[in-house]
Formats: structure tokens, sequence, C-alpha cells
């Protein structure tokens, strides 16, 4: 309030106006006054209600670019992923190792035995035998066989962390049921992770053969002969369990032998020296063979009637003689019986005429049997001439 023209003509003093009560002191900024007020819209008449601007507070945020989502983006998926493989690796292997077992082991490679494969059945188990012996575990020898085994069962024994355990498997062969063991122990792990089972035993059996004018075999087209056989590191064979026929071979002209059939187990024990049977193969001579005898038989008749054939030995005594006057043949042997089932030993009889030199001596007959026996080597094998016919060891007398 100013002061009246008339005070100040007085001289009186004037006071100083007092201070206004309110005085209005303008407000501290706020945070809208740092707020940028948004542009007239280009057309007013299309203008709306502006939404409330944010205020901004001193902190700011930069948005991430889009290469960084990117690549946090990867990074989760990796892990995600590095987890998930961890687990299924985890399941896979329990998986793996629950089936890794050693009935599994002896289940396998039955399995191969009763398919026929041998190769791969002796790749998985080695029978430890030397090689001479391993001829007729073959796969060719397994395919000939009429039966081979059918597993019925496969059980393991209750050492659960024993290194090495004992499976039973059941089996059957051509209709009957048996039973075998396996000793199988713990192998190097694969990988470090992964369970391995071995098998100790194979499971082959040992089978014994014997010949009679029988000189080799065969089974399934593999062959061996029987002096072979016997001068090798075994005297016996050793197969894979199955039914097997075994052929006569090398008989030639003058022998028959009928296949012999024999059902190989391998039943019991553990290694290579099971037992698994015997099988006889006996040769009997034929028709031919007595004609032969008979032929024979009527060359050493001959000779004995002739001078000096009759000093042999091998003639009847009474025509053994250098002073006979009359020595002639009456009758030859018409036929050649064999003294065995088998053969190999053939008579007849012979009958000759004689009479000596001194005034005394009478004609008179004398009749003799004739032997006929056939000759084979050391190995029982038939002993031929140059033209394939068989040697007989030929004698007169009883």
């Amino acid at each position: 309030m100013e002061p009246h023209a008339s005070d100040v003509r007085q001289g009186m003093s004037v006071p100083p106006p007092a201070p206004e009560r309110n005085p209005q002191v303008p407000p501290p900024p706020g945070p809208s006054d740092n707020v940028t007020p948004l542009p007239a819209p280009a057309n007013p008449q299309y203008a709306t209600a502006q939404a409330p601007v944010v205020p901004q507070t001193g902190v700011t945020f930069t948005p991430m670019s889009t290469k960084s989502r990117r690549r946090i983006k990867r990074i989760a998926i990796s892990v995600v992923a590095l987890v998930v493989l961890v687990v299924v690796g985890t399941v896979a292997l329990t998986i793996a190792n629950w089936t890794r077992t050693p009935e599994a082991q002896v289940r396998q490679y039955l399995g191969l035995l009763a398919d026929g494969k041998a190769s791969a059945a002796t790749a998985m188990v080695d029978p430890g035998l030397p090689n001479d012996q391993r001829g007729f575990l073959s796969d060719q020898v397994m395919a000939s066989a009429s039966a081979r085994i059918e597993i019925e069962d496969v059980t393991v024994d209750d050492a659960e962390h024993a290194k090495e355990r004992v499976v039973t498997a059941t089996m059957r062969l051509d209709g009957e049921r048996f039973t075998r063991s396996f000793r199988v122990s713990q192998a190097k792990k694969t990988f470090g992770l992964l369970k391995n089972w071995k098998i100790q035993d194979a499971m082959v059996a040992r089978v014994d053969v014997e010949a009679d004018n029988v000189a080799a075999f065969s089974i399934g087209g593999e062959k061996l002969s029987i002096a072979t056989l016997k001068e090798g590191s075994s005297s016996s064979l050793v197969l894979y369990p199955g039914v097997y026929t075994f052929t006569p071979e090398e008989t030639g002209d003058y022998i028959e032998a009928a296949p012999k059939t024999l059902s190989v187990k391998a039943a019991t024990g553990y290694d290579s020296s099971i037992y698994g049977g015997t099988v006889e193969l006996t040769g009997t001579y034929n028709d031919k063979m007595a004609a032969a005898a008979l032929e024979a038989a009527a060359a050493l008749t001959n000779s004995c009637a002739t001078v000096p054939g009759n000093i042999d030995t091998a003639c009847p005594m009474a025509v053994q003689s250098r002073t006979l006057a009359l020595l002639q043949v009456k009758t030859m042997p018409t036929a050649m019986k064999a003294t065995t089932d088998e053969g190999g030993e053939y008579t007849g009889e012979a009958t000759f005429t004689i009479q000596g030199m001194e005034s005394w001596d009478k004609q008179h007959d004398v009749t003799s049997r004739v032997t006929a026996t056939v000759k084979t080597d050391k190995n029982g094998k038939l002993e031929l001439d140059a033209s394939g016919k068989p040697q007989f060891e030929v004698r007169f007398g009883y």
C-alpha cells in the first residue's frame, strides 16, 4: 500500500509496508516440469484425449538389443537341452545295464546255437580248442543237423554282487529236455559305463567214432578220415549240440555202410571234455566182395593143381609133393560163404584128384576147404591192386 501524499507532505515518516502473510511462493519444480509436451496434432479435428504422461525418474533403462535377446535365448535352450540330455542318458544307461545281465548273455549265445550260427557262437565264446579240433564247429555242419536246441528257460544264481555268476539253461533237443550250467564272469565295461559279461564255457561235446571197414565219414559235407582222427591231438570229434548224421565215405564198390544218427547234447559239466556219445560205423562186404573172393580161391586152386605151384604151403598138404603121377582139379569152388555178418573172411571147397608114382598108389580124390581173407591196411582200409580189385590172403586147410 503506497503512502498517502498528504502524509509525506506533513513530514511524517511512513513505516514500510508489512509483509504479506501468505506470500505466493512458486512451487518447486515437479516431475511434470521435465515432461516434454506432446506436439499438437497436425489436424486438431482428429485430436483425441492424451494419455497421462508417466513422469520419468532419474534412472533410465536402455532396451535390450535383438542380438542380445537371441543370445540369451540360445543359452537358455542349450541349458535345457543339456539337462534333458543328461536325464535321457541316465535313463538310457540304466535301461541298457538292466538288459546286460549274465542270463541275457547266455540266452544270446544259446540263440546263436539254436539258429545254427556256429561261426558267430564260436566268436562269442571261444571253445579253447586247437585248430585241428574245430573242423566240425561250422555253419555247414550245424545246417545239416536234423534238430537243434530249443530254449525253454534261463535262470541265474542269487549271488547278485558276485563277479562270477552261474547261469542254468533248460533246453530241449529232439523232444528230450536237459539242462546245462554256464559260468559267466564280469568283463571290462564299455566306455566305463556299460556292463559286460563273458561266458567262460562253450557248449560243445566230444564224440567218439568207432569204425569197422569204414575209412572215412562226413557230417554235412565236412569229411574226415578215420586215420586223421586217430592221429590227431584228440581221437574224438568236437560238436555243438544237435542231431547229426554220420555218413560213411570212401567205401568203394565192395563195402556197404549205413549212415548213423547221434543226438549230441553237451548237457553236463563246464569244459569241452563233456562226453557227447559214441557213434559206430560198420561196413559190410557186399556180393561183389564174395565174387572177388571166389575168383581169388579159384586162382589158388588152379595154381595148386600145377607143378611147381602145388608146392606152395597155401595148397592142401596132400598135393604138396614132387612125386605125383597125377594131379588135377576135380571140382572148383563154386561159392564162397562169409563166416561173419560183416564179411571179410570167405570159405569154399575144392576137390583134387591125385595119384602117387608108386605101384601101390591108387588114384583118389582130396577135398579141402579154401579160405579167402580180405586184406586191409593198419587203418582198416581195404587194400586194392592196380586194377582196383580187393586183395586176399587165400589158403587151403582148416
